[in-house]
């Protein structure tokens, strides 16, 4: 029995000894493997979170999402890269900079990109501006850098918000991101990062 024990317990070190010489290291980038706290997962069997594997979610309200959906206005879609600079960005101190979530906040208690802040679309769309219009500009006030001179909304300290939700299938950074533009907030203060947290997970970057 301890003959047995003793072989099945080589097997296991000599198992776990070929995983680590077999796995390879997975970089944000060539020669880049964290940006201020953000990296991908190491496991090169890892597999994305069961909250994203669905691919049949109906349609609407889950339709796919354009690479330009504010047209005419020349929103930029962006990718992982340009939000993993911001995220670097906000990191290091730049206020000029926001990532925002756009999802609620069950989704968000999920998972989210590090140093983003939760707005939940259903505070910014036509529906609350229409509603509350004061309460939308509390938060443009309050979060997003913008100024009330008196009933005239001030952008030129404006942040440029990166926004994201739950990936090419979701309408909800969108939602706000249209109701921001009917504001005046400035198109080129405005990104729009499509993937979301779909494609964010896909490729396995951390999470908070």
């Amino acid at each position: 029995m301890k003959l047995q024990t003793l072989v099945i317990s080589a097997a296991s070190v000599a198992f776990l000894a070929s995983t680590a010489v077999t796995a390879k290291p997975v970089g944000i980038t060539k020669g880049v493997m964290e940006v201020a706290g953000i990296s991908r997962n190491q496991d090169n069997k890892a597999s994305i979170n069961p909250a994203f594997a669905k691919t049949s979610r109906p349609c609407p309200p889950f339709c796919i999402q354009p690479s330009s959906p504010f047209a005419p206005a020349d929103v930029e879609t962006i990718t992982e890269l340009d939000v993993i600079h911001a995220a670097r960005d906000v990191a290091n101190g730049d206020t000029t900079v926001l990532l925002v979530d756009s999802r609620t906040p069950g989704w968000v208690k999920k998972g989210t990109i590090p140093h983003a802040v939760n707005v939940p679309f259903t505070k910014i769309t036509s529906k609350a501006l229409a509603k509350d219009p004061l309460a939308v500009v509390d938060i443009l006030t309050g979060t997003f850098g913008v100024k009330d001179l008196d009933g005239v909304l001030d952008y030129d300290n404006a942040k440029t918000l990166y926004m994201f939700c739950n990936g090419a299938w979701c309408g909800q950074s969108p939602a706000s991101i249209r109701a921001l533009l009917t504001m005046g907030y400035p198109v080129h203060k405005i990104k729009y990062y499509r993937g979301g947290m779909n494609a964010w997970q896909l490729l396995g970057l951390t999470t908070k």
